[in-house]
């Protein structure tokens, strides 16, 4: 996740552009990331005692790991956990970025380090980005948002993830007092809880792109559909925030979803407004915990 989200605050720097992010996320999947990136991204190597490793491998027929351990640079326990990251999608980024020589590594450590300034992260903040866990991300964007939301959020996005686009990452939430939308999917669980969950986004653009990730481009063929879509989505989400509450005896109940295409405005006392984007296009994820609302 955090490949895209860092992707998308380097080309609203003008560091890289769409063509350059087209390159990066065709290459990006067919790439098997060095380990020696990876050394450096955890900062357990310096860039030159990299390059010194690359060289000596081209002298001896040696793993980098095995090279890097004879030349003290690191013992066998980090290269172990090395070798785990190696599926890490943000590494598999920034060894893309770099082969393509879009920016070097200094250049994008520089990068980070601005991203992290700029929004006011602490080291831990960025080795939990870094991981690309979504359990670990979700935290960062709703430190100051009830466990119950960071768990419905959570939901959304590993679902979300699952079922329509891999590739989905968030942006900053905020919290409002209402939101206009050009049309409507939404759920009710009731009980112990009162909890509101709704997607909107431009039917004919964002909404439709879901919807046809989800169910199909068969079953999507009109706007009634694609509400419909999203309906069912909401609901797996909630099926499975359910039977998690249900497990720590929470009691909810979960009310039929329902949809509208007529625009409107939602008020509530506190409305979580999650973006996130799927499938290349942006979406709003509306919470309510608790509190009255009115559509």
């Amino acid at each position: 996740m955090f490949d895209r989200i860092f992707a998308d605050y380097l080309l609203k720097k003008g560091a890289l552009s769409e063509a350059d992010l087209h390159k990066i996320y065709t290459g990006q999947e067919k790439r098997y990331v060095r380990l020696g990136v990876i050394a450096i991204s955890e900062k357990l190597m310096t860039i030159e005692q990299v390059e010194e490793v690359n060289e000596l491998q081209t002298i001896y027929d040696k793993r980098f790991g095995d090279i890097a351990i004879s030349e003290g640079y690191l013992n066998e326990e980090q290269v172990g956990r090395l070798l785990v990251l190696q599926g890490n999608a943000f590494l598999a980024f920034m060894q893309a970025v770099i082969d393509l020589d879009l920016m070097s590594a200094d250049e994008f450590d520089d990068a980070l380090m601005s991203y992290q300034k700029d929004n006011n992260l602490t080291p831990m903040n960025m080795e939990e980005l870094k991981s690309c866990n979504v359990d670990r991300i979700m935290p960062i964007f709703l430190y100051d948002r009830p466990e119950l939301v960071q768990n419905l959020c959570g939901v959304m996005v590993r679902t979300s993830m699952r079922l329509l686009d891999n590739h989905i990452y968030v942006k900053r939430p905020r919290i409002v007092d209402s939101v206009d939308y050009s049309c409507l999917s939404l759920q009710e669980l009731t009980g112990d809880h009162k909890i509101v969950t709704a997607i909107t986004g431009d039917i004919d653009d964002a909404m439709k792109k879901a919807a046809v990730a989800f169910a199909g481009a068969d079953n999507v063929e009109g706007p009634e559909d694609t509400l419909d879509a999203m309906c069912e989505l909401i609901n797996c989400v909630n099926g499975l925030l359910a039977t998690d509450m249900s497990n720590k005896d929470v009691d909810v109940d979960m009310l039929a979803p329902v949809a509208t295409d007529a625009p409107g405005t939602m008020k509530s006392k506190s409305i979580l407004v999650l973006p996130i984007v799927v499938c290349g296009k942006d979406l709003d994820v509306l919470v309510i915990l608790d509190e009255d609302y009115s559509i």
